[in-house]
């Protein structure tokens, strides 16, 4: 098996912290606090949605401390969660920043740890002793499980919200539908009846789960030519979108009724516009499932099949890759598999939303 030398350096970490809390023992504050680790991406917490707000309901957002990434805060602030710990590189990174982690933790007087994570595999809960741990089975970095008193035992090829709901059930000791466990968002973002609208969700964290710029055209001929009184606002944020825009810009000819918003505006701001659209058209990425959770209708692209392909609910359709290839030309966006579905496909499939 090949060793990464990324491995090596996690396992130098790790013994150097193994040293530092045994010369100096951490003891845990005994409090009434329960501490969430969700420090995954903005799909991941949208997804278990229910779950959050079920937290803050039971014990009150003054007993519930949430660790999360900094582009998730907004979303976590807005279904109501006030103490937030951000988990930034540092922490994860640094061994001293790790350890003013760990110590803080200590000492917030919680009764109980639970992580929300898919993949928890950061080595600070290891150091986080005497105090009750949850969390899922790691189908990938499964050395973490020993950490965990309770564990939640799920499959790596799952439906997310199989996952989901089978935490819920395990934490709150009810069952639960699918149709319950569907997030629901739409409550905390205000809709705006006067726009006449599409949004379109350019970026993912993966440029090979993104569309060509010449695929993304295509569709937006045929958006303009089913919804010609609509304007159509493309969404995204980050390096990969800005790239996509410029060579999107310099290729193809400007269309007034398409809106480039891309870096242009903040989270709530986008969050208001998916939720005033008919449509949210889009690729396997954060704003797809965050307009999955504001329950629009919901058209995306994917190369294949996956564990957050939610077209199990009747407002999303998903538009899957062609494994056979018509075309051999290989683009910087996307790959083969979802660069080569076809046009009158797409057309057929968003014709249903234009009457």
């Amino acid at each position: 098996m090949e060793y990464k030398f990324s491995d090596f350096r996690k396992k130098i970490k790790e013994l150097y912290l193994d040293i530092y809390f045994k010369i100096r023992s951490i003891k845990m504050k005994k409090g009434d606090k329960i501490f969430l680790t969700s420090t995954d991406g903005i799909g991941d917490n949208v997804v278990r949605q229910k779950i959050l707000s079920n937290f803050l309901k039971k014990y009150g957002p003054e007993n519930v401390i949430i660790l999360c990434k900094e582009k998730v805060k907004p979303f976590l602030t807005k279904i109501g969660y006030t103490n937030i710990i951000v988990y930034s590189d540092e922490y994860r990174k640094r061994c001293n920043k790790k350890i003013q982690l760990i110590s803080k933790i200590s000492q917030l007087g919680i009764q109980k740890i639970i992580s929300l994570e898919f993949d928890q595999h950061d080595i600070f809960i290891k150091y986080l002793i005497d105090v009750p741990k949850i969390g899922y089975t790691n189908n990938f970095n499964n050395w973490i499980d020993q950490y965990y008193n309770e564990l939640v035992r799920i499959n790596k090829n799952d439906y997310i919200m199989i996952s989901v709901k089978k935490m819920y059930e395990y934490l709150f000791d009810t069952s639960i539908t699918f149709e319950e466990i569907h997030p629901n968002i739409e409550e905390f973002y205000n809709i705006n009846k006067n726009l006449n609208i599409i949004t379109f969700g350019i970026g993912s964290a993966d440029r090979k789960k993104m569309l060509s710029v010449d695929k993304v055209n295509e569709i937006l001929n045929i958006l303009r030519e089913l919804f010609p009184a609509k304007d159509i606002i493309i969404l995204g944020k980050g390096e990969l979108e800005t790239k996509f825009e410029n060579e999107y810009i310099e290729k193809f000819r400007k269309d007034d009724k398409i809106i480039f918003l891309i870096n242009k505006i903040s989270f709530e701001e986008t969050m208001k516009l998916i939720n005033s659209s008919i449509l949210y058209i889009g690729v396997d990425s954060g704003l797809y499932n965050l307009a999955f959770g504001l329950k629009k209708n919901v058209v995306a692209f994917f190369a294949q099949k996956n564990t957050f392909s939610h077209d199990i609910f009747e407002n999303v359709e998903i538009i899957y890759g062609k494994n056979k290839h018509t075309q051999k030309k290989e683009y910087y966006f996307g790959c083969m598999e979802i660069n080569n579905i076809d046009g009158e496909l797409i057309k057929e499939k968003l014709k249903k939303y234009a009457n």
